[in-house]
């Protein structure tokens, strides 16, 4: 082989790995996403957790341009969903949806195997407070009506979306201010719940407005008043139980979570979205009509919400 046959495939071999190279590194700096987005909601399908979610991730999905699909991973009080979110590839393809529960109070009952300090803060968007519901053909029109059933030989049926929620705090947390009698009947979401009540296999639920206003609406079920501070804006005439003399505030806060070793920057891009989203029409339309508060916090501050709020039922729960 004479020397100028050398050089050339010495040049050839030269260029082919200097175009690999740029081709490798053009490939490894595609913007993110690129594909669809895994979106894991820890509940069932048809609970405000659910809901939520999808009108949310739609909102984000036509501002980064791929789909964000909700996956739904139920069971153990959301814990198993949540579980699967904080081992997931930390390549910004799989997000965690949550609602307080399995991040804030789950651990606080059982041992998980995750923790907060698994995930990255992406955004906070909204916040749905607690109510107490009967059916609409209930003999308790008020709750003035269920609290005559103190020091009576009544037992309450009262489901809920499942153990150690914040659903069954706050049942808890009104009901252990009265003497009424009660059996505790959770279910696997919020959904089931509300399908139970509607049924009569429950006699009342506690469960978020969000979740309740659809049948609220339609006729089929009551609010007898809220675990918030003021009275509900989609729900001017339902008291809250502050005004009736019983201490009992507490909500189920929405928000966006990812596993902890996502790139900083790929976090950035979603929190900027998700933020983008829940200011959007569509997502405070939503959050309106189903009874919700619209807050939305970044990343930081949604991870500090959830510290304190880690901490305030850890005090609860005592």
């Amino acid at each position: 082989m004479n020397k100028k046959l050398i050089v050339l495939l010495m040049v050839m071999v030269s260029f082919s790995s200097l175009l690999f190279g740029c081709t490798e590194k053009a490939s490894s700096d595609k913007a993110y996403p690129d594909r669809p987005v895994r979106v894991i909601v820890s509940y069932g399908t048809g609970g405000s957790n659910d809901l939520t979610s999808r009108v949310l991730m739609e909102e984000v999905g036509k501002i980064l341009g791929q789909p964000f699909n909700v996956e739904n991973i139920a069971g153990a009080s959301g814990t198993v969903g949540s579980t699967v979110a904080s081992t997931a590839e930390p390549d910004g393809y799989t997000i965690f949806f949550a609602p307080t529960d399995p991040i804030a109070v789950q651990p606080n009952l059982i041992d998980v195997e995750y923790s907060l300090d698994d995930f990255k803060g992406v955004a906070g968007v909204s916040y749905d407070a607690s109510v107490l519901a009967v059916r609409a053909d209930s003999p308790w029109e008020t709750l003035d009506d269920l609290l005559k059933e103190e020091n009576t030989d009544t037992v309450i049926d009262r489901g809920h979306s499942g153990v150690g929620g914040v659903a069954q705090i706050f049942l808890e947390l009104f009901f252990g201010q009265t003497n009424i009698k009660t059996n505790d009947v959770p279910f696997d979401g919020g959904a089931a719940a509300i399908t139970a009540l509607l049924g009569g296999h429950v006699d009342v639920v506690g469960g978020t407005a969000g979740a309740m206003m659809p049948y609220i609406e339609s006729g089929e079920l009551r609010i007898l008043a809220a675990a918030s501070d003021e009275r509900l804006d989609n729900l001017p005439d339902v008291p809250t139980f502050k005004e009736k003399g019983y201490d009992v505030s507490v909500g189920v806060e929405f928000f966006v979570l990812a596993p902890n070793e996502v790139p900083d920057d790929i976090v950035k891009t979603l929190e900027t979205a998700v933020m983008e989203a829940a200011a959007s029409e569509e997502f405070k339309a939503f959050v309106d009509e189903r009874g919700q508060q619209l807050i939305i916090r970044n990343g930081g501050e949604i991870m500090e919400k959830n510290k304190k709020d880690f901490e305030m039922f850890n005090e609860l729960l005592q």
